[in-house]
C-alpha cells in the first residue's frame, strides 16, 4: 500500500538513493522548481541501497552531467506531462530533461553507464537493419572511419528505445553511404568530419529523421489547457497540503478505526509503522513557490499562444 517512489541523486561521482512510500503521486510536483528544491525533496526522504520495481514514480538527478530522468504513473497522460516538460524547461535551464519509458529499467541502466548517447543502424547484405544504442556519441563513433562497421558487429543488438535519443548514424556498407542526423544543428558538420575520415563513402545530413523519432508534444487544444490548469491547481494544493502526507494521514486514521472496532469486540490490531513515516515532505520558499508558478504560467503561453 502506497504511493512509493525512489530518487537517486548523482553529485561528483558519488550516487545516493532516497525512498518515499507516499511521494510518488506527486514526484513530479516536488521536481518542478528545479534542481535545489528537488535535491532537498530527495535527500529528505529514507535512505536505500536498492533499486525497487512496481513503483509509482522514480527519479535520477544527475547534477555532474545535469542530466535528469523520470517517470510518473501520474503523469501518462501526454498532454499533463507535455505541460510538466514544458515548465521544467524553465525550472532547469541548461538541464537535458528525460522521460524514463521502460521505467526502472532505464534508471538503472543511466546509473550502470548504458545510457544510449546516439543510434546506429546498420543495414546487411540481405536487407536487414540491425539496431544499437551505444553510449558513446555519433562525434566519436565516425571517427573510427569504416573499422566502425566491424565494432558495431560485435555488439548486442539494441532490445529497446530507453528514451527520445538526439542523434544517429545509418550504415549501409554494402553501397558504402551512410546518413547522419542530429536533433540539433550538428548533423552537417558530422557529415563533414565523416567526409575525411570515411574515403570512398557518400555521407548525407538528414535532420528530418530525428524529429520522426521524437516525442510529438500534443497540439494546442482543451486536452493541453486542462493539462495547465491541473498541473497550476495540484501544484498550489500541494503547498497547502503534501498529497504524502495527507495519504499517510489517512491511512493512520483508517487504522485507528479497525482498532477500535476490533477493541470492542476483544480483539487487538498491531500497525507496522515503520514504512508509513517513510516521507518527508519540504516546505518551498516564497520565492520559490512564486517563481514556479511563473514558470507554469510562462510555460502555458509558450504551448497556448
Amino acid at each position: 500500500m502506497g504511493s512509493r517512489a525512489e530518487i537517486l541523486t548523482l553529485d561528483r561521482g558519488k550516487q545516493q538513493r532516497f525512498y518515499t512510500q507516499w511521494g510518488g503521486r506527486s514526484l513530479h510536483l516536488d521536481l518542478l522548481p528545479g534542481p535545489g528544491p528537488a535535491h532537498r525533496f530527495a535527500t529528505a526522504q529514507r535512505p536505500v541501497e536498492n533499486w525497487s520495481y512496481g513503483l509509482e514514480a522514480a527519479a535520477v538527478i544527475d547534477f555532474d552531467q545535469r542530466m535528469l530522468l523520470w517517470f510518473s504513473s501520474t503523469c501518462e497522460e501526454s498532454a499533463l506531462r507535455a505541460a510538466v516538460f514544458e515548465v521544467m524547461s524553465i525550472t532547469w535551464p541548461g538541464w537535458r530533461l528525460h522521460w524514463a519509458g521502460y521505467r526502472e529499467l532505464d534508471l538503472i541502466d543511466y546509473c550502470a553507464g548504458r545510457w544510449p548517447e546516439c543510434v546506429v543502424t546498420v543495414r546487411d547484405t540481405t536487407g536487414r537493419t540491425r539496431f544499437y544504442m551505444p553510449p558513446i556519441g555519433s562525434g566519436d563513433l565516425l571517427n573510427e572511419g569504416p573499422a566502425l562497421v566491424a565494432t558495431v558487429a560485435g555488439w548486442d543488438e539494441a532490445k529497446r528505445i530507453p528514451t527520445v535519443v538526439t542523434s544517429g548514424i545509418d550504415l549501409d556498407p554494402g553501397h558504402r553511404s551512410g546518413t547522419v542526423w542530429s536533433l540539433d544543428d550538428s548533423a552537417d558538420a558530422l557529415v563533414a568530419a565523416a567526409a575525411a575520415r570515411w574515403p570512398g563513402w557518400i555521407w548525407e545530413s538528414r535532420p528530418d529523421r530525428a524529429s520522426a523519432l521524437s516525442e510529438s508534444i500534443p497540439s494546442a487544444g482543451p486536452e493541453l489547457t486542462a493539462a495547465f490548469r491541473n498541473l497550476a491547481e495540484s501544484f498550489y494544493q500541494h503547498q497547502l497540503v503534501d498529497a504524502g502526507t495527507a495519504a499517510a494521514a489517512s491511512l493512520l486514521h483508517a487504522a485507528d478505526r479497525i482498532r477500535e472496532t476490533m477493541a470492542t469486540a476483544g480483539s487487538t490490531l498491531e500497525i507496522m509503522e515503520d514504512n508509513i513515516f517513510a516521507h518527508c515532505p519540504v516546505d518551498l520558499s516564497a520565492a520559490e513557490i512564486a517563481s514556479t508558478r511563473e514558470a507554469i504560467l510562462a510555460a502555458e503561453q509558450q504551448l497556448l499562444p
